[in-house]
């Protein structure tokens, strides 16, 4: 690719993280090299041992399996801590132009917080990169998605949590 472009996956439908490792499973198909930084997630995944098994490199930003909401403050100190953390390896990633794809799955809720600064990360997508990037999570800033070349936005019509059925391993974690 001569130009990496920028994708965001957002809504309140299911379904955004699963079409970013989609696309990630095609890249390693194609013989890309991929790196995905997951926010909010951890090692429980589903997804993170097939992707690494296919070669991509992951870096977990939180190793907490606990929703934000329920945090203390010192579990959300560790949280910001960890972003930061994964956000000096995106522009690292960035700066040597090593991977042909970057996931930033949950980013999103990362820039909603301003635990990731609107004016760096704008800075840094604005530099030439022949990395596509890929941004997940709900409700996508818009200054972010004016400036994605590609927004698929994931609409919920119905999902099993209105019945009270829990996340489910191997089809929702």
């Amino acid at each position: 690719m001569e130009q990496g472009l920028i994708q965001v996956y957002t809504g309140d439908g299911k379904g955004k993280t699963t079409a970013a490792m989609g696309l990630a499973v095609r890249a390693l198909g194609n013989n890309f090299k991929v790196k995905i930084l997951q926010f909010f997630k951890s090692e429980l995944s589903g997804e993170v041992a097939p992707l690494k098994k296919l070669g991509a490199e992951i870096t977990l930003c939180n190793g907490q399996d606990k929703p934000t909401w329920t945090m203390n403050s010192e579990e959300e100190k560790i949280l910001i801590h960890d972003t930061k953390l994964a956000w000096e390896i995106f522009k690292q990633s960035l700066k040597t132009q090593e991977y042909d794809l970057i996931i930033l799955d949950e980013a999103n809720h990362a820039l909603n917080r301003e635990y990731i600064s609107k004016k760096e990360l704008l800075e840094a997508l604005n530099q030439p990169h022949k990395s596509e990037i890929v941004f997940t999570g709900r409700n996508a800033p818009q200054w972010l998605m004016d400036r994605a070349d590609l927004v698929t936005e994931m609409k919920m019509h119905k999902h099993p949590y209105q019945k009270g059925i829990p996340a489910r391993i191997g089809i929702e974690k």
